[in-house]
């Protein structure tokens, strides 16, 4: 049996809503309440769960806790109180608003209720007395049982416990944090709006970024609407000023974001008609001295001169390896040298939602306004403290710097502190130690394949620091700009950058300085990438004594070095010498930094290249798998490192006869270095000139050969028509001609890439040199001029066997071909003399199933490819 419903005066519990048939009227409405917002926009998952947990679809108890809405000044606790006491008023016959900042005010709006209400014997006179009055007539319902009480904006919930009735409903809105320990009851926390919630706001309230109809001008307004909730951070407070301001004024948003930026308090501090408030926005989070102690105060005030960004534990905890100024006020110098101390004074401020503090990640952030309001307010109002606390803040990022970004370990240290760089201006100090660590961050973007991100934060560091042009670090910053240039294809550049950085350091600082011999490491790799491979070998090399002497053997850069003259080596032609240099290198960047670093996939990818040039193609198979496996346990990202790896991996399965599977592989690798890089960059070209021979190999002709003469175009015009890789592009396209039926043109191709090739290496026998001479062969017999063919063949075969050895399978090749010559010249005997001795050679050395065996035994003709060495 259900008990019956009660009625004013009766205990227990009251039907919520009201019961149907039953007029509502409210007869008390406080003169405290904010008028209803006619721009009210999103907050229904807030008010949902207010109304749920006040409501809770049943009878509310009278004993039911109050709910609490908590979170940062200015994110709209109070708007959403005000639109629920509108919404829901006609269920309530008491609604009464309480300004809650100060113990007093509660007092007196409490009795300020009981004189409403007719309440005998209340005076203002007698506060303690007419309270109990108050709050014993709310709690039996007479002369109103359904009440609606707000306390807004309370500072201390432990005060508050006295002044909160049961029987009715209650909502409180603080920056208090704690409400389930303080009164035993959840609490929603307000955070700020939806990014749409906030375009949709300022849209509805500017006229400038209002909907016209016009799909052009509409756009374009949604796009400022975008940057100005991005700058504003979503915050509501922060979005009313800016649309009343903008109301009024009619200027441009973009101007409204740059004084922003500028100077976010004094902007906010000035007056605007806003519906929410009518005290200045820029004084809604000044720190009251009466609510926190001096060590939160004073770290509130360090953290805004940190970026509006996640600040780590880490940064802000280093006085072991930096001096603190003895200027620094004591409360702050405490928290800076102990972790209880940083800790609680953190909690503090977490507590009154000065800050959020994210405990699995042991960082606390301050939002993107309360940071910039702050601190400008500081600079303003005291310059000299504001000085302090930013060289401070350059003083505590600097000692966070291992001085060591090429070891991944570092990864995440250095992670907390690059957000900050740029937005605190540590790019314009003269910290030495900061630019260090700038200088590192830029090290080690590029490092991790991130070069457009260390470029955006190089090339500003370096224009500014370039007011100095000879200093070191000037210099440094120099290298670590030009390199990054160099890999997004600027290479000139990076050239040129390197070149008058390479000749200052001589000048000034000689070249047994570090910073010298880094840049002159570099300087290697820019004659690479000019196609000067012999002069960039004699460099290297010359360099490598210097290197041992400074660095150390077997440290870092010389490991570097170790691993460009490979890449030398590689592009002369000298593959058992790279090979033996990148095992070494390998072989010690796995004993440094382990078998899952970056590092060492370098150095396994050399491997796996001077593999395949040296024709061993089941082991450079074996090397690319394990580089893939290495690349999807590290979860590397399709970045150039990612790309470039398995564009290897590509190669290798062509070259040991796995045709359909590597051509899906390299369509799938050229697909994402376009998306990535754009059809023009080099390392797109460097996996187009692969796949024409991927697309040829599979029988895929007309759309090898659209592609062919599109790399060879890109290739003349980025590096122009001599380039080896122009040559080695042109090669493959030749053999798609000739596949095509159109030998002459193949013959006028080849012809042209094979006086190149003799132009860049005149020893005559450079790989390159050896394969164009074989497919010019082919070209000749499809043209008739077989004796020429043959003539070229035996010339090849005997350059061959002098830097290659008889059962290597290029020379393989180059024999089988010139076995058909021979029989078409007459010597029938010496042509089935030289297949029978080539076939069993190639039975042992790639197995009678490679399809290079299988086609030399049925009598076809066979094609040799270029695969690229370098960019």
């Amino acid at each position: 049996m259900t008990d019956p419903t009660p009625g004013p005066g009766d205990s227990g519990s009251f039907p919520w809503p009201p019961s149907s048939g039953r007029q509502q009227r409210t007869h008390v409405w406080g003169s405290e309440i904010p008028f209803r917002n006619e721009y009210f926009i999103g907050r229904e998952a807030e008010l949902s769960a207010l109304r749920e947990q006040l409501v809770g679809g049943g009878p509310a108890v009278i004993r039911q806790p109050p709910r609490a809405l908590y979170g940062l000044g200015g994110v709209g606790k109070t708007q959403i109180a005000t639109e629920y006491a509108h919404r829901f008023a006609d269920d309530y016959e008491v609604v009464w608003w309480v300004r809650s900042d100060q113990e007093d005010t509660i007092l007196a709006s409490l009795v300020s209720l009981g004189t409403q209400l007719r309440i005998p014997e209340v005076s203002p006179g007698d506060r303690d007395r007419s309270l109990r009055l108050v709050l014993n007539a709310l709690q039996s319902g007479d002369p109103y049982a359904r009440w609606l009480l707000i306390f807004d904006d309370v500072t201390q919930p432990q005060k508050l416990r006295r002044y909160i009735p049961q029987g009715g409903h209650v909502v409180i809105t603080s920056r208090i944090t704690e409400w389930r320990n303080v009164l035993s009851t959840d609490g929603i926390e307000v955070k700020e709006f939806a990014r749409a919630d906030t375009v949709q706001f300022l849209r509805t309230r500017v006229p400038q970024l209002a909907v016209t109809g016009d799909a052009s001008l509409d756009a374009e307004a949604a796009r400022h609407a975008g940057r100005l909730a991005e700058a504003l951070g979503d915050l509501p407070l922060a979005a009313e000023h800016a649309a009343a301001f903008l109301s009024q004024t009619g200027g441009p948003v973009s101007d409204y974001i740059d004084a922003f930026k500028a100077d976010a308090h004094t902007l906010l501090a000035q007056d605007a008609d806003m519906l929410t408030t009518s005290v200045a926005v820029s004084t809604t989070w000044t720190v009251a001295r009466t609510w926190l102690s001096p060590e939160a105060r004073e770290l509130f005030q360090l953290l805004a001169f940190f970026a509006a960004e996640p600040i780590a534990e880490e940064n802000l905890l280093h006085a072991e390896r930096t001096t603190l100024d003895p200027a620094l006020p004591g409360p702050l110098q405490k928290v800076l040298t102990s972790r209880a101390e940083m800790k609680r004074a953190q909690r503090e401020l977490a507590r009154y939602s000065f800050i959020s503090v994210y405990g699995a990640r042991n960082v606390a952030q301050l939002h993107r306004v309360v940071q910039a309001v702050t601190e400008s307010r500081i600079r303003r109002e005291n310059p000299e403290l504001a000085a302090l606390l930013k060289k401070t803040v350059f003083s505590l990022l600097a000692a966070t710097d291992p001085d060591a970004p090429e070891r991944e370990a570092n990864d995440v240290i250095y992670a907390r502190t690059i957000y900050h760089l740029v937005p605190t201006g540590a790019l314009e100090s003269d910290d030495r130690r900061l630019r260090n660590l700038i200088i590192n961050q830029v090290r080690r973007l590029r490092m991790r394949g991130g070069n457009r991100e260390a470029l955006s934060l190089g090339e500003p560091a370096l224009k500014i620091w370039q007011a100095d042009p000879d200093d070191i670090q000037t210099l440094a910053m120099a290298i670590e700009v030009a390199v990054a240039k160099r890999e997004l294809g600027s290479w000139e550049e990076a050239f040129a950058l390197n070149t008058d950085t390479l000749r200052r350091l001589r000048e000034h600082y000689g070249e047994d300085d570090d910073t010298y011999l880094i840049c002159a490491n570099s300087y290697g790799a820019d004659l690479l990438l000019r196609g000067r491979y012999d002069d960039a070998l004699a460099h290297d090399l010359g360099l490598l004594p210097a290197f041992d002497r400074v660095f150390g053997e077997n440290q870092f850069r010389p490991l570097n070095l170790r691993n460009n003259i490979a890449v030398d080596l590689r592009c002369v032609g000298r593959f058992a010498e790279a090979l033996e240099y990148d095992r070494q290198v390998a072989a010690e960047r796995e004993r440094q930094f382990g078998a899952s670093n970056w590092q060492l996939s370098s150095s396994l990818f050399g491997m796996a290249r001077d593999l395949r040039w040296l024709s061993r193609y089941d082991e450079a198979l074996e090397v690319s798998r394990t580089l893939a496996d290495l690349m999807d346990a590290r979860g590397e990202p399709w970045n150039f490192n990612r790309l470039e790896m398995f564009s290897g991996v590509a190669v290798s399965l062509r070259w040991a006869g796995y045709y359909p599977e590597a051509r899906d592989l390299a369509e799938d690798v050229y697909r994402r270095y376009v998306d990535f890089a754009g059809e023009d960059d080099r390392y797109t070209l460097m996996a187009a000139t692969n796949l024409i021979c991927d697309r040829r190999i599979v029988g895929d002709l007309v759309q090898a050969e659209d592609l062919g003469r599109a790399t060879v175009a890109a290739w003349k015009r980025i590096v122009g028509p001599g380039h080896p890789n122009t040559l080695s592009a042109q090669a493959n396209l030749a053999t798609v001609l000739r596949g095509r039926q159109f030998p002459s043109a193949a013959r006028e191709m080849n012809q042209a890439a094979l006086d190149g090739f003799r132009r860049l290496f005149p020893a005559y026998d450079h790989p390159s040199t050896l394969i164009v001479m074989t497919n010019l062969a082919s070209d000749l017999a499809a043209v008739g001029e077989v004796r020429e063919a043959r003539a070229i063949g035996e010339e090849a075969i005997a350059m061959s066997q002098g830097s290659r050895g008889e059962g290597n399978p290029f020379i393989l090749v180059t024999a089988a071909n010139l076995s058909l010559d021979l029989r078409a010249t007459g010597d029938p005997d010496a042509a089935v003399e030289l297949l029978a001795k080539t076939l069993a050679a190639f039975d042992e050395t790639q197995g009678a199933e490679h399809p290079r065996t299988v086609q030399a035994r049925h009598g076809g003709r066979l094609n040799l490819d270029i695969e690229p060495t370098y960019r």
